[in-house]
C-alpha cells in the first residue's frame, strides 16, 4: 500500500493527531520540543490509562526527539522539512510503542553520551525503520505488564500500525523495521544496514 498524502495534512491544525490507539505530535522547533514532547506523552498515557509507563517512556521519547533534532534536522534550513520531527505513540492493550520520525536517512549511532544506552535501558526493545525517501523512524517498545522483556513480542500488535505510519511519514513503499541488537549495545548497528524503500 502506497500513499501520496502529505504527512503534514494528516495532523490537525495544532500539530497533533489522535485516535483511540495512536497519537502523533508535530515538533517544529528544537527549543520547544522538550516541553511539547513531555506534555504530549503524559497527556496521551493518561488518556489511555497507561500513566504507569511514563517513567520509562518519557526518557526514551526525550532522547529520541533530541537525537532527531541533533542529527536529522539541519538548523540552517528547517523550512526544508514539512514535518521536521513527529513524535507518535501507539497502543495495543497496555503495551505502548514510542516512535520519532525525522527526515534523515542516517541510522542511529552511539555517541560519547549515554543516549542510546538510556533508550535501551528503559525499553523492552528498540530499533528503527529502514530509511525511505523522506526519512526514517526510531522507535522503542514498552510492555504494560511492568516487567521488561527483551523482545518485540509485547508490542507486535502496535507495530503493524507503526508500519503504516512509517509508509506515510517516510515515503517508504515497503516499510521494514530493524531491531537494535543488544549484542552491539552502544557500538552501533552492523555495517550493512537494510536498504530503504
Amino acid at each position: 500500500m502506497t500513499t501520496t498524502a502529505d504527512p503534514a495534512a494528516l495532523l490537525d491544525p495544532w500539530g497533533g493527531a489522535v485516535t483511540a490507539d495512536s497519537a502523533c505530535q508535530l515538533l517544529q522547533s528544537e527549543a520547544e520540543s522538550d516541553q511539547e514532547a513531555w506534555e504530549f506523552v503524559l497527556a496521551t498515557l493518561e488518556r489511555w490509562g497507561c500513566r504507569a509507563l511514563a517513567p520509562r517512556i518519557l526518557p526514551a521519547a526525550a532522547e529520541l526527539v533530541a537525537n532527531a533534532f541533533a542529527h536529522a534536522v539541519r538548523a540552517e534550513d528547517p523550512a526544508a522539512y514539512p514535518c521536521p520531527v513527529v513524535l507518535c505513540l501507539l497502543r495495543s492493550g497496555g503495551d505502548v510503542v514510542c516512535a520519532v520520525f525525522d527526515p534523515a536517512d542516517t541510522l542511529p549511532r552511539p555517541g560519547p553520551a549515554y543516549g542510546l544506552r538510556r533508550v535501551d535501558a528503559v525499553s523492552d526493545v528498540w530499533g528503527w525503520s529502514a530509511p525511505g525517501p523522506d526519512g526514517k523512524a526510531v522507535w522503542a517498545a514498552f510492555s504494560g505488564t511492568g516487567e521488561r522483556r527483551r523482545t518485540a513480542a509485547p508490542a507486535l500488535a502496535a507495530l503493524d500500525p507503526l508500519l503504516v505510519q512509517i509508509e506515510v511519514f517516510t515515503g517508504s513503499a515497503a516499510p521494514r523495521l530493524v531491531l537494535a541488537d543488544p549484542a552491539w549495545g552502544v557500538d552501533g548497528p552492523p555495517e550493512t544496514a537494510p536498504a530503504g524503500g
